[in-house]
């Protein structure tokens, strides 16, 4: 049946072309599934890690006090050699006693064995780090 009225066939061609073009672009688009159990393991996931978290705490790296003292008594010789060392290129002897006031305030030994060896010594909780300028190397008793 053909219809009389042209206005109304050319609305329906323009609907017609619409529609084709509308299905044309949504076939050009890509979209993402995601599965909906997806959410729940990622929620149960880090719940995981919350309580691993809560019960065994974070440590990054395990701290050692000892090392640090032991670190910073180390460094405090090593100075005081250093003092020492500077005394005798000046002097062109070793000192009779420790030239750098570190010494005194860190409770350091100094020990002249020769006229070209010292040893020098500092208190470590119960045992002593021992610099000996002969072998030049820190030892822990």
């Amino acid at each position: 049946m053909i219809s009389t009225n042209k206005r109304w066939e050319e609305n329906i061609a323009n609907a017609m072309n619409e529609a084709q073009e509308g299905t044309q672009r949504k076939a050009g688009t890509a979209s993402i599934y995601i599965p909906d159990w997806l959410s729940y393991v990622i929620c149960i996931a880090f719940g995981f890690m919350l309580a691993k978290t809560f019960f065994t705490g974070v440590e990054t790296h395990s701290v050692n006090n000892s090392r640090d003292y032991q670190t910073g008594s180390s460094v405090a010789l090593l100075m005081v050699a250093e003092d020492v060392e500077h005394y005798r290129t000046t002097y062109g002897e070793l000192p009779d006693t420790a030239p750098s006031p570190i010494a005194s305030v860190m409770n350091i030994s100094y020990e002249k064995i020769s006229p070209e060896h010292f040893r020098l010594s500092i208190p470590h909780g119960d045992s002593s780090i021992t610099f000996d300028a002969k072998e030049d190397k820190l030892v822990m008793d």
